[in-house]
């Protein structure tokens, strides 16, 4: 395994492909009308994407897809925090059943990619759970394909 991902516990190419695919998905959401911003800074409305795609979306349109959603759902990746003694730790994610369960979800994969991208994955987690951040990178990973899919001029702008 590539020693720049061996503390990811994951293929590297696996880590690579997930990450350009959520570029991708960012990029068409603000290519269309699913970017908010100030006059200056712009980003992606992931918010308002998954709340207008929901009725498109079922849990079960594949195996892969209700296999990413199953395991997103039940086994929520974590959230990095700063402990009251300054240590970083991980708490559970939190479903908050004011939010369609499609826009939870891609907070989950914008979770993964947070902690994939700015280092959450290197601690003991991947260790102390074999296979937990692979799966969670892959069930993403399915999560954003599908979603790509959903809306027309979204699924335009992914596949340019």
């Amino acid at each position: 395994m590539d020693t720049a991902f061996r503390h990811l516990h994951m293929p590297s190419e696996m880590a690579c492909e997930f990450m350009a695919v959520f570029a991708r998905m960012e990029y068409a959401l603000k290519a269309t009308r699913f970017a908010i911003g100030n006059g200056r800074d712009v980003s992606a409305s992931w918010d308002r994407f998954a709340n207008e795609a929901h009725e498109w979306f079922h849990a079960d349109a594949s195996e892969d897809v209700k296999s990413a959603v199953d395991l997103l759902w039940n086994c929520p990746p974590r959230k990095q925090f700063l402990a009251d003694d300054e240590r970083v730790c991980f708490r559970d994610f939190e479903i908050d059943p004011g939010q369609r369960k499609l826009q939870q979800l891609l907070l989950m994969v914008r979770t993964v990619r947070n902690n994939l991208f700015h280092g959450g994955k290197h601690l003991p987690d991947g260790e102390l759970e074999p296979g937990r951040n692979e799966n969670l990178v892959r069930s993403s990973l399915v999560l954003l394909q599908a979603c790509a899919q959903l809306i027309d001029d979204v699924r335009e702008a992914y596949e340019r």
